[in-house]
């Protein structure tokens, strides 16, 4: 057998491994947060559901193992139009989180689409709002009315809300969408290395590096705002940690599946490109996304 083959099996063997650690991590916690009852009754029991997220959660580790040098090609920006996408990877993700799920936005009519990476191995949160506020003043220019649409994976969905509200972007964004974000940190941070990790451990205040204290010090932005959670998420738990808390997020649960394979799921994609469709429109978004999470 070729080393390749051997390299291959290994890796398959280390994702399986940190996958069945996160959902141990996972049930644990929602067994100490009370909150496991409530996942078993919304999907009418348990096994299911969290042999689906671990499902996913193996095949979205491959897939985003195999993409992740991807990010290492050059990049070729295209000119912003009036009301660009700009897609935010989470932590320790970079742009080659995104193909497919731009792939599917594309389709369905959002074709001016941008990614923006920043360092989340060594960098502070700061640093990475800051980044994102510059890419939207450079893809918007001093053009009257020009807005951008926000999408953040993770960590990247509370870049979004903490950019959307800075003084340089408020009111250059036309709509907010958070996949799977932290947004009340999570237990499994406090295995995590580097300053952003460790400020999603639960509880910390903002003196201390918190990043959600930090986020929710701050207003929140003037624009819909969609929150798309798993209800087996293997990163962000316990599962109150998926809700943003706040006045005027709506919060939409998606079937069973890994926090990573959200980046993957037509579902989520979908369930994005209509609440985008429906935010950007002269109505208002209906009421088919106002599902408790």
């Amino acid at each position: 057998m070729s080393i390749f083959a051997w390299t291959l099996i290994v890796a398959c063997v280390v994702l399986l491994a940190f996958s069945l650690f996160r959902y141990a991590g996972f049930l644990a916690s929602n067994v100490r947060a009370g909150l496991l009852g409530e996942i078993r009754d919304h999907r009418g029991g348990l096994v299911r559901p969290v042999l689906a997220g671990m499902a996913t959660s193996f095949v979205a580790g491959v897939a985003a193992l195999m993409a992740y040098p991807l990010a290492w090609l050059p990049r070729r920006e295209a000119e912003a139009g009036n009301l660009p996408v700009v897609l935010v990877h989470g932590l320790y993700h970079n742009r080659s989180a995104w193909p497919l799920f731009a792939r599917h936005l594309a389709r369905a009519g959002f074709t001016d689409l941008h990614t923006y990476e920043y360092n989340s191995f060594t960098g502070r949160f700061d640093e990475a709002v800051d980044g994102l506020c510059r890419t939207l003043d450079r893809l918007l220019g001093p053009r009257r009315g020009a807005r951008a649409i926000l999408v953040g994976h993770s960590l990247g969905g509370l870049v979004c809300r903490a950019a959307a509200v800075d003084p340089r972007c408020r009111g250059r964004v036309a709509a907010l969408v958070a996949l799977g974000s932290p947004h009340a940190g999570s237990e499994l941070a406090r295995m995590g290395l580097g300053a952003m990790a460790r400020g999603l451990i639960p509880g910390r205040g903002a003196a201390q590096g918190g990043i959600p204290a930090m986020v929710g010090a701050l207003p929140e932005p003037d624009c819909p705002r969609l929150a798309l959670t798993s209800p087996v998420d293997d990163f962000v738990f316990p599962r109150s940690c998926l809700r943003p808390g706040r006045p005027g997020w709506i919060e939409h649960t998606v079937r069973p599946m890994g926090h990573v394979y959200m980046l993957y799921s037509p579902e989520v994609a979908d369930a994005t490109a209509e609440f985008l469709r429906e935010a950007t429109s002269a109505g208002a978004v209906r009421a088919t996304f106002a599902e408790p999470i």
